[in-house]
């Protein structure tokens, strides 16, 4: 599905404000403080990182956003990857073996 520039930009900035959303309710739900989260990360982040991340201040790398969701027991690679689930043979792991090659 193609979309106009514009409509692209207003779905990343939706889908921002998901991952704010969903990392704060995510640390509030396991009672976490910002400096909690950011210590069990593994790369080095301090709070207020953590903090610029749930406001929107910064963006978050995609290994950042899979440490959280491993950090709060979630399978983001499953969730990401589940649209590939209707066609044969191509789970992350298989086209990674597949380039490999």
């Amino acid at each position: 599905m193609k979309h106009s520039p514009r409509k692209r930009q207003q779905e990343i900035e939706r889908f921002n404000r998901l991952v704010q959303r969903s990392i704060r309710q995510m640390r509030n739900e396991l009672g976490l403080s910002q400096k909690d989260l950011a210590a069990k990360m593994s790369s080095a982040v301090d709070q207020s990182t953590v903090s610029n991340w749930e406001s929107g201040k910064t963006d978050m790398t995609s290994a950042q956003l899979l440490d959280i969701f491993m950090i709060f027991g979630k399978d983001l690679v499953a969730m990401y990857f589940s649209f590939l689930s209707d066609k044969p043979s191509a789970s992350p792991e298989k086209q990674n073996e597949e380039e490999e090659s």
